[in-house]
């Protein structure tokens, strides 16, 4: 396989998790669908157009992200109560300062190489969550013959499956830390994968799938599948 390493920065960004409501959590790494949407942003896609690009063209996804710290915001909005429509205030999580790295690989070359120009000159500009937060595209780089392996060191990403009962803390790391932390264990969410559109192209999710979150201090029991992508070992999800 070949691919692309994109590398990101952005002082804020919020991942919501689709099942939540007033209090709007920050999913830590932006899941499959997510990176759908802003690989559609740099292609010039909407995202329905986009998923149909990634499913046709089987192209896999992985993500890396590390933050400095998060915060809470709230939101004014608008919904509909007995036919009225009536202000009510949500609490919305987000992240800060955050580096991120997307990960794509496919066999065909040719969408790699779309996908390298499409991130080195985007058609609309990208963001990680909300429409404001926007990113700075520090790099992209090619990737030639991805390899894969088992490994259990894996950080600050997700897995497609429920791996809560094989993880443990790597208490190395922890002990090395200068100034005390809330460690939380790792993090299952039902997440959508595929969607079906009405005539308007709002999206329907049609299809859910379990993916464990990883923090930076969590390390998994048995070794799992990830992908080489240079000094990265990532896993991936494949559309289709």
């Amino acid at each position: 396989m070949k691919g692309i390493i994109v590398s990101l920065y952005a002082m804020t960004a919020s991942f919501r998790d689709p099942n939540t409501h007033l209090y709007q959590e920050s999913i830590l790494v932006p899941p499959p669908s997510t990176i759908v949407g802003i690989a559609g942003a740099a292609l010039g896609l909407s995202f329905k157009d986009a998923l149909a690009y990634f499913k046709d063209c089987r192209v896999s996804v992985g993500c890396i992200l590390k933050n400095q710290g998060k915060g809470k915001d709230l939101w004014n909005y608008s919904k509909i109560k007995s036919k009225e429509v009536i202000k009510a205030i949500l609490l919305r999580e987000f992240l800060c300062d955050i580096d991120a790295y997307i990960f794509f690989a496919c066999d065909d070359i040719k969408r790699i190489d779309e996908l390298y120009n499409a991130f080195i000159c985007p058609r609309y500009a990208l963001t990680l969550g909300n429409s404001d937060e926007l990113v700075k595209i520090k790099n992209v780089e090619k990737c030639d013959n991805i390899s894969s392996s088992e490994h259990v060191e894996i950080r600050s990403t997700w897995i497609d499956g429920n791996y809560i009962n094989n993880f443990e803390l790597d208490w190395e790391k922890v002990k090395a830390l200068p100034i005390k932390l809330t460690i939380k264990p790792p993090v299952v969410k039902n997440l959508p994968i595929d969607f079906s559109f009405n005539e308007k192209d709002e999206r329907i999710a049609t299809e859910f799938r379990k993916f464990t979150f990883l923090g930076e201090f969590h390390i998994l029991k048995k070794p799992v599948t990830v992908y080489n992508f240079k000094d990265s070992k990532v896993p991936l999800f494949t559309f289709g």
